[in-house]
């Protein structure tokens, strides 16, 4: 259910489309960190053990206020990794108080006692997989997929409520109904797939692209599991979504896309300037933010 966010419609009879202006963002997806343990080879942040570790425990808190006051419905703590923050649990909590959804992206490969206990206070937990073994940990790096999928089964157990992520590219887009399998085989009711965008240390992998034939073929794919197996199971891609997600670098520079690098367009900070402010600027697509909101909520 959404909030008291104003939203103004107009109709434009010119281009007989209706245009949605909102006084704030529906959901803010924050990169609280671009520290993280793994290399991964499509990242779009390019994260690492160099990254930023991101805004001092107050200051962060100070953010998330700021969120709560704008009545922003969700909050996405990505990175790099968020279990490399100690204070993630005291963040999330803060949201909470605040009345704002949680969604933790992580790997899971540093998952412990501690911070289950901090993931199970999330409204969601998205997890990665994005293929068999083999190809899972050639993506990764690193042999993390036997870890990753044992600790999905903890979070479950624990009573979390997880989504399997799986980032889909050239070389393993023949492995979407083996991943539709898996997600369905391990009880998880959320599946969404990424479209490879070549962002981050992707650059580097332009042999990736899907051509957009494919791209159609493979969407077909996972609408009809989707209705035979009545699962959530739904394709995004960044690219039908340009200027219309609200991110915060971890400095909360803002940014008007999904991902971040060094190339991104950097609307202003929020630490500078009030936030629903530079969401008023023109580069943002209001109308497109609100399909944005819908199709990653988390359900």
């Amino acid at each position: 259910m959404l909030k008291s966010t104003q939203a103004f419609i107009t109709y434009d009879t010119d281009k007989d489309i209706y245009d949605i202006k909102l006084s704030a963002p529906l959901s803010v997806c924050w990169q609280i960190t671009t520290k993280c343990n793994l290399n991964c080879k499509y990242c779009l942040s390019a994260s690492g053990k160099e990254g930023e570790y991101g805004l001092s425990t107050e200051d962060a808190i100070k953010v998330i206020e700021k969120l709560g006051n704008l009545e922003i419905n969700r909050l996405d703590f990505t990175g790099g990794e968020p279990l490399l923050r100690k204070d993630l649990k005291q963040l999330i909590e803060v949201a909470k108080k605040n009345n704002i959804n949680t969604i933790v992206t992580t790997n899971t490969t540093l998952l412990n006692d501690e911070n289950i206990e901090c993931l199970k206070v999330a409204d969601l937990v998205q997890v990665s997989i994005d293929g068999p073994e083999q190809i899972h940990n050639k993506q990764r790096q690193a042999e993390v997929y036997k870890k990753t999928i044992a600790n999905i089964q903890k979070l479950q157990k624990s009573d979390c409520k997880v989504r399997l992520n799986s980032f889909i590219y050239n070389s393993n887009k023949q492995y979407v109904d083996e991943l539709m399998d898996l997600s369905k085989d391990m009880g998880l009711f959320s599946h969404l797939f990424i479209i490879f965008t070549p962002q981050g240390r992707g650059k580097e992998h332009y042999e990736e692209i899907i051509p957009a034939q494919e791209v159609e073929q493979i969407k077909n794919k996972i609408l009809n599991r989707k209705q035979k197996e009545n699962r959530n199971i739904r394709l995004y891609d960044y690219s039908e979504y340009m200027h219309s997600c609200v991110l915060l670098t971890p400095l909360c520079d803002v940014i008007s896309q999904g991902f971040y690098d060094e190339d991104s367009i950097k609307v202003g900070n929020m630490l500078e300037q009030p936030l629903e402010e530079l969401f008023s600027n023109p580069i943002f697509d209001h109308s497109t933010h609100v399909l944005h909101y819908l199709q990653r909520r988390a359900k």
